[in-house]
């Protein structure tokens, strides 16, 4: 369980309703007391008798429960029975979070964005005035945590970051300087840093016992964050946007993922903007709703 709190500072949170965010992976929790926001984060499948637990202990002081996210369903509707409760839109409720940390981070309101949310999967979504779901991939955390249960039998998101760290991708991935001869001219410095294939040094002439778990972890998290990137700037470039926010619990202290999407944007001259406790956006958002 991951508990943060947030100095506020502003009377802009309601005091009698507390929020939840249930995605397939993680649920996460956002509620005020006094001058601080409250953001809790906990395993949603292995702990939905804790969750029943917070709600029956909360409902003196907090009398209102919003819900949103895809598996919330049964839990709204069990305590619609007694309690009174509001079910909420995951995009609408993301995109009003990420206006609030934005302008609690940042002191000035968001203009038009385009807003990438990496949990298990990922969405995409435009804002301006009001918000468009423009799409998303299937890639993120959930594929992440598949493919690394598979291969290294890890489960712990965490350890997983922190060994990718420590990796070093192109001891895997092949590179376009690793095709082009280094005094070919026809491609420039630029490009030929570009990965050329993911895994592609992983052939009949790898050595399997050489492979370290570092580096294949990094690689992975470059694929996603490199397919994310790539998508989220043709998006973007389509719909007139230079300011791209990513958010969501696949960024949590995941400097590779950070900074390949903040070079994917560099290249295609688009700013990537990443906001403190993002993953809790959509909590935030049916707070405030």
């Amino acid at each position: 369980m991951l508990k943060i709190n947030v100095d506020i500072k502003r009377n802009d949170i309601p005091s009698k309703i507390i929020a939840f965010d249930m995605g397939q992976s993680l649920t996460k929790i956002a509620y005020a007391d006094e001058n601080r926001l409250n953001l809790v984060s906990l395993s949603t499948q292995s702990n939905v008798s804790k969750l029943k637990e917070i709600i029956e202990n909360k409902k003196n002081k907090y009398p209102n429960f919003n819900f949103t996210g895809g598996r919330c369903f049964t839990l709204f509707r069990s305590f619609s029975e007694y309690l009174n409760t509001k079910i909420l839109n995951e995009f609408e409720a993301t995109v009003k979070g990420i206006d609030y940390l934005y302008s609690l981070e940042k002191s000035k309101n968001l203009l038009s964005s385009l807003v990438v949310t990496m949990g298990t999967g990922t969405s995409i979504l435009l804002k301006n005035e009001t918000y468009k779901h423009l799409g998303g991939t299937a890639m993120g955390g959930g594929f992440f945590m598949g493919l690394i249960k598979q291969m290294f039998d890890l489960n712990d998101f965490q350890e997983a970051v922190n060994l990718a760290k420590n990796g070093d991708r192109y001891n895997v991935d092949l590179k376009v300087s690793d095709i082009y001869d280094s005094e070919d001219n026809r491609i420039d410095l630029v490009f030929r840093e570009f990965t050329a294939a993911s895994f592609g040094k992983i052939n009949n002439n790898f050595d399997r016992n050489s492979l370290k778990k570092e580096d294949f972890i990094n690689s992975l998290i470059c694929v996603i964050g490199e397919n994310i990137g790539t998508i989220a700037n043709l998006m973007a470039e389509n719909n007139g946007i230079t300011d791209i926010i990513f958010s969501g619990g696949f960024l949590r202290e995941n400097r590779p993922l950070r900074k390949i999407l903040s070079l994917i944007c560099k290249v295609n001259k688009k700013k990537a903007i990443f906001l403190k406790n993002s993953e809790f956006s959509a909590a935030i958002g049916a707070l405030l709703l």
